[in-house]
């Protein structure tokens, strides 16, 4: 080879060994990864937003309210009272010619007899009764003794009887020139009142003596001066059955309040609806015919002070409804009678709007309309009163405003690693079929329910598209996204649970119709840019 080509191919040769050994060392391979990590996912259905005791499910799954509440109990204590005066007895000496002597245990007087209580003290007419069970009430025993001697005054009432064959009986010494007053329970006794042929009404059997105490010393005198005043008579009784004739007379009751708590269960600021199937039912537990004029029924919101009357052509009109049925004598087994009434074209839903927590009352009854149709078969029990319900069932064109509705569910985010995350965002997406929209707070809690993190605050998730019926035919998606931080970072990992929060408002403001397979799906998800490097 010639001199000057190998001299060039030398030179080549060195500069490329030079190059070899002045190169640096080449950096690994990375690239950026889109990641999507689901952290929650719940459905909310129709039970979720309103509680079964709400709502009623129909063939073709469309929802119903049904509204059965108790709007009050008429316990119709005042039908028939036992008057409080049994008998009043003042017992004279004053025909003996002369004192007489007696032994301890001598019986000054004797007596078995009947006496019939005072109705017409209590202004009502024409009441019969056969028998009565007391259901708590008491007898107070007076005695004034205006003689030289202690007495045993011996009372009793054979036709009361407890326990089938206690007989009410009581003995108290009385000491000479000395008044008694004693107080006797009466409660569960069975009063028999037809006399001792059984033929009579209102009418006790008693058993009244007069005895020399038997702790006298020796004999004594009794002398025609003396005198004994005896007076009987019930105080504070509560009858828990009657049976008889109760006359025909007028009542009036209220106004009273009684409370419902139908729509606290809704939790809602306001409820109204287009039309509803709204029917009064009355359920007559007494052995008593009658007419029911309600004068007043009035809804109330205690909260707000919102009242409204009741307004129709059922207010001030004779309901008639016919007596229940017994089986057997104070045995408690009744077939009531039950009637209802339609007030659908009332403005009940005017009522319901207020979203009342009381219903007031007033209402008169006119007792025994057919006279003693019965033959001495009234009868009532303290504890099966007249009732009287509300019943509504709204079927659709419902609208609710602010109904809250709050839930908490696991997170999971506890695996999630941030080491190689760059950027990112929570994303929640809500695809909703409800005819509801809803404002939505949601958080992130700890293992202990405290709050770590908001990642939701009033955001909105607009309601299902409606079709001419108010009727959900297309769900709506909604999309809310949250920027990370470094605190959102940890506590994605730290979380244990989510919380949110639906504030419910009927879509549009419409009435609407709610359907059982309407629901509400929530996801959160991390979509997060990850940093891969190869070695």
């Amino acid at each position: 080879m010639h001199f000057r080509s190998r001299r060039v191919l030398f030179v080549i040769i060195v500069f490329f060994l030079l190059v070899a050994g002045c190169k640096k060392e080449r950096p690994s391979p990375s690239w950026n990864v889109d990641l999507l990590t689901p952290l929650f996912t719940d459905t909310v259905t129709i039970t979720d937003v309103l509680s079964d005791t709400l709502i009623s499910i129909n063939p073709d799954h469309s929802v119903s309210f049904v509204f059965d509440e108790k709007l009050y109990d008429l316990v119709v204590d005042s039908l028939v009272k036992l008057p409080d005066t049994l008998f009043n007895w003042l017992f004279s000496l004053s025909a003996l010619p002369n004192p007489i002597t007696l032994q301890p245990g001598d019986t000054i007087f004797e007596e078995v007899f009947e006496w019939p209580l005072d109705f017409d003290s209590f202004y009502l007419d024409g009441v019969e009764l056969e028998n009565v069970l007391i259901r708590s009430g008491n007898i107070k025993f007076e005695v004034l003794n205006q003689s030289e001697t202690s007495l045993l005054s011996v009372f009793g009432i054979i036709s009361a009887v407890r326990n089938e064959s206690d007989t009410f009986r009581i003995s108290e010494k009385i000491p000479a020139y000395a008044f008694a007053d004693k107080t006797y329970d009466v409660s569960a006794y069975n009063l028999d009142l037809t006399g001792e042929d059984g033929l009579e009404y209102n009418v006790l059997q008693y058993y009244l003596a007069m005895i020399v105490h038997p702790d006298e010393p020796g004999s004594i005198q009794i002398n025609p001066e003396d005198t004994f005043a005896i007076n009987i008579h019930f105080s504070d009784i509560v009858i828990d059955y009657a049976k008889g004739y109760f006359g025909q007379n007028n009542f009036n009751f209220g106004p009273e309040n009684f409370e419902v708590d139908f729509f606290s269960d809704l939790n809602a600021g306001a409820f109204s609806v287009e039309n509803a199937s709204i029917n009064l039912r009355i359920e007559n537990n007494y052995g008593v015919e009658g007419y029911y004029r309600i004068s007043e029924l009035k809804a109330k919101n205690s909260e707000t002070g919102d009242e409204v009357p009741l307004q129709g052509i059922m207010i001030d009109s004779n309901l008639f409804i016919d007596r229940a049925m017994q089986e057997g004598n104070g045995l408690n087994i009744i077939y009531p009678n039950i009637q209802s009434y339609d007030f659908s074209n009332s403005n009940f839903p005017d009522m319901i709007s207020i979203l009342p927590d009381l219903f007031t009352y007033k209402i008169e009854v006119d007792m025994n309309v057919l006279g003693d149709s019965t033959n001495h078969d009234n009868f009532f029990y303290y504890d099966s009163p007249i009732s009287v319900f509300m019943d509504a069932e709204v079927n659709q064109g419902v609208m609710i405003q602010d109904m809250f509705v709050e839930n908490t569910m696991e997170w999971n985010g506890s695996g999630v690693s941030f080491d190689n995350v760059g950027e990112g965002q929570i994303v929640i997406l809500f695809k909703n079929g409800f005819p509801f929209s809803f404002d939505v707070n949601m958080y992130l809690e700890d293992e202990n329910h405290e709050v770590l993190d908001t990642l939701v605050y009033n955001g909105f998730v607009e309601g299902g598209l409606l079709d001419e019926n108010n009727r959900v035919i297309e769900p709506t998606d909604s999309r809310i996204t949250v920027g990370l931080d470094d605190r959102l970072r940890q506590s994605i990992v730290d979380a244990r649970f989510n919380n949110y929060e639906l504030l419910i408002n009927s879509a549009e403001s419409k009435h609407v119709r709610i359907y059982s397979d309407d629901i509400l799906q929530m996801k959160v998800i991390g979509d997060f840019t990850l940093l891969v490097e190869q070695d």
